[in-house]
């Protein structure tokens, strides 16, 4: 049997922080007159690194800022609101990390978030212990959906990405992990569920069910 590493999607993979990162950018966008629907989120935004985020809400709505403010404004509310009220664990998370863990297998985050978030979200449910590394958008030229950040990912793993699987919950995650060469499981969630996952492996209904899926599709790949 092959040893696959795991690698794994922060917001919507492990915790669920979707719906405040909807919340967040909504307000934000209010304060310039731009009502965010949910649906407009889902298609255009979820999944999408901040900076591209806010890169997409200037070029649709045309203000006159830069980027980089903007996403920093978005960034300071999340973080504020993120430490008031960590975002709590989709289900089965803590299980999974559990059981991998026991089994040996290597795991890595492959995120597009920041550091920061990151280290504050394993702060705040104790999970840091079960990851050998985490890989973030800062650290890479391109955010997901291209692959940079789970190349980096393997690579600090040391594993090549044929000997990866990952777990993602978006279209744009999905593309990113296929592109890095890796199998990849999605699965979705509400701000997911009617994106196009078809460039994945296989659709689970929880992490513990991918994570079980995981040896077989390894063991099945070229």
């Amino acid at each position: 049997m092959k040893t696959p590493a795991l690698i794994f999607d922060h917001d919507g993979t492990l915790v669920d922080s979707e719906l405040l990162h909807f919340e967040c950018w909504r307000e934000v966008m209010a304060e310039y007159d731009v009502i965010v629907s949910e649906q407009e989120y889902i298609r255009d935004h979820n999944g999408i690194p901040t900076l591209r985020n806010a890169e997409v809400f200037i070029e649709t709505y045309s203000l006159s800022l830069e980027p980089a403010q903007l996403c920093a404004i978005k960034q300071s509310l999340f973080t504020t609101r993120s430490l008031a009220t960590p975002s709590p664990l989709m289900p089965t998370v803590l299980k999974t990390l559990q059981a991998a863990s026991a089994a040996g297998y290597p795991m890595a985050i492959a995120t597009g978030a920041e550091r920061a978030d990151i280290e504050r979200s394993m702060s705040a449910h104790q999970l840091a212990h079960y990851f050998t590394t985490t890989a973030t958008r800062s650290e890479v030229t391109l955010g997901k959906p291209a692959p940079d950040v789970y190349l980096l990912a393997c690579e600090r793993l040391q594993v090549e990405p044929a000997r990866g699987v990952a777990f993602e919950d978006t279209a744009a995650g999905v593309m990113s992990a296929k592109a890095a060469g890796l199998i990849c499981i999605a699965i979705p969630n509400r701000f997911s569920m009617h994106q196009d996952l078809s460039q994945a492996d296989a659709q689970c209904d929880c992490l513990y069910a991918a994570y079980q899926l995981a040896p077989q599709l390894m063991d099945s790949s070229p």
